[in-house]
């Protein structure tokens, strides 16, 4: 019953979608019609700025820190973390108040698993980083780090890795089109060395 209540908590709080708040409290326009047509941090800076992806970043960042310390001081156990963070993903990425239509997760994923193991979160990220670099990609990363987390976690207790395993399916399956693009080489480049040191005012050769 307890994890049960674990997610549906994480649903309500998944539900908030930053992207949308911004796009029409803010800026007037509904984020699923631009762009990429997601509602997330990426699409938002994209099209709005970084300034608005940056806000919207935050926003989902801090909905996902109160959801998990709520669950952590009402239900206890390190194991409801990773229930309250299966809720936050089916909400961000399925809210029911637009279609089931939403994000893709990227954000709530990681700050979830910098909560419930910050080590093992601190050496998938940086292999997902190293991923970007290489790959110049922003689809297979998450999805790599994701999987690489669940099954550390796996490893350590049975129920938090498979619970962490769904919430990686989920991602898969939102990322599907994404996954289709960079198999097939349509994929949108993204070169992070380049912007560092663009901005860095590096000269590139």
């Amino acid at each position: 019953m307890t994890r049960l209540l674990a997610v549906l908590i994480g649903y309500a709080f998944g539900c908030i979608l930053f992207a949308m708040l911004v796009g029409r409290f803010w800026l007037h326009q509904d984020p699923t019609k631009v762009g990429s047509g997601n509602p997330g941090t990426a699409n938002v800076g994209a099209v709005f700025g970084k300034k608005w992806g940056i806000i919207t970043c935050i926003g989902d960042i801090l909905k996902t820190l109160i959801c998990l310390l709520l669950v952590h001081y009402f239900l206890g156990k390190k194991v409801m973390l990773t229930y309250a963070g299966l809720g936050l993903i089916l909400g961000h990425c399925f809210p029911f108040w637009d279609h089931f239509r939403g994000g893709k997760g990227v954000t709530v994923a990681v700050i979830l698993a910098v909560i419930y193991d910050v080590k093992a979160a601190a050496v998938t990220l940086l292999i997902a980083l190293i991923l970007t670099i290489i790959l110049k990609n922003l689809t297979v990363p998450p999805l790599v780090f994701i999987l690489l987390f669940s099954l550390y976690e796996l490893t350590k207790l049975r129920e938090a890795g498979i619970v962490l395993l769904i919430i990686t399916l989920i991602m898969t399956f939102k990322f599907r089109y994404d996954l289709r693009d960079f198999f097939t080489g349509k994929g949108k480049k993204v070169d992070i060395l380049y912007s560092i040191k663009k901005k860095l005012g590096i000269k590139m050769q």
